[in-house]
């Protein structure tokens, strides 16, 4: 009985060793767009028409991919309905709110904002009902939020305190991305892959974005700001589609809990990639923020796990 269990355990560990892979792939490159962002709109790249052609670069991509491989995007309402929640609030909305604040916040506290969606996820769904009510990841919830004061408070924690307006405004991004991971769930159809999903949303985003950006921006092509913005374009556009065709695997091989590791992945090597392409090194409260942060996150894993344990 004892040998069983022990196989039984190896063949779980085999299981994930891919899904790891997948986290530190997509971890890493979501941390690295948001640095991207900030050499795109510091080379004159405006808001909408660098969201938009991401997005573009990334479907011409996709969807010839999506049709090679027999996994073309499906057009049914319930896929539809599907494709604009995720391609609204899920990757449209944070990319712009990354895009706007990527010239007034350094790379390193924005991803701490992005750390904060798994504490405004759980808030979210407890308010739907679609989580139970439990004390620590209430505890993870509060620490998570205690981190981002450690930035905002303290007078020398951002190089110019004037930023600690921007701060809050940064909070947008996990309360849209809370929206896009509550309620995705429950429009999701059953028949899709992770290809064939982030080429649909990728697309409607594509859209979506285009039309925003000929009413705001005007049509602006993609060597607007020459090849200083084309390059960074270029790269937040590949960091996106990686993020995504992770995103969605690591969700059907592992799950919304083991996902929700990614968190660490992408503060990690997000406050790397500010430090070797700016130099923005953290100040001693920023790493204060951090050490926090990641302990909410731990403890709201903790409690998932927990949870799921008992049930």
């Amino acid at each position: 009985m004892r040998a069983i269990r022990v196989k039984l355990r190896a063949m779980k560990t085999s299981n994930l060793v891919i899904p790891t892979i997948l986290l530190l792939l997509g971890g890493t490159a979501y941390g690295s767009v948001i640095s991207a962002n900030k050499l795109a709109v510091e080379a004159g790249m405006p808001y909408f028409a660098y969201a938009f052609w991401q997005m573009a670069l990334a479907s011409a991509v996709l969807l010839p991919a999506s049709v090679l491989l027999r996994s073309r995007p499906k057009a049914s309402l319930a896929h539809l309905k599907t494709y604009g929640l995720v391609a609204t609030v899920g990757l449209s909305g944070p990319l712009l709110i990354l895009a706007f604040l990527a010239d007034k916040l350094p790379p390193s506290v924005l991803i701490l904002a992005v750390a904060l969606i798994a504490a405004a996820t759980y808030l979210l769904a407890l308010a739907v009902r679609s989580e139970s009510f439990r004390w620590l990841s209430l505890l993870g919830v509060a620490l998570g939020f205690g981190g981002m004061l450690f930035i905002v408070l303290p007078e020398h924690s951002l190089p110019d305190p004037d930023m600690a307006i921007w701060v809050l405004f940064a909070l947008l991004l996990p309360a849209s991305a809370a929206i896009n991971n509550v309620f995705t769930a429950r429009l999701m159809p059953a028949d899709v892959n992770s290809l064939s999903l982030t080429a649909g949303l990728m697309a409607f985003a594509t859209l979506l974005l285009g039309i925003l950006m000929l009413l705001i921006d005007g049509p602006v092509a993609l060597n607007h700001a020459g090849f200083d913005g084309v390059w960074p374009t270029l790269w937040a556009a590949a960091g996106n589609v990686v993020t995504y065709l992770c995103f969605f695997e690591i969700l059907r091989r592992a799950g919304a809990l083991f996902f929700a590791q990614l968190n660490y992945v992408v503060v990690a090597t997000g406050v790397l990639w500010a430090y070797i392409l700016f130099g923005d090194e953290p100040s001693v409260w920023l790493w204060a923020a951090i050490a926090i942060i990641a302990l909410g996150l731990g403890v709201m894993n903790y409690s998932k796990a927990r949870s799921e344990k008992v049930s």
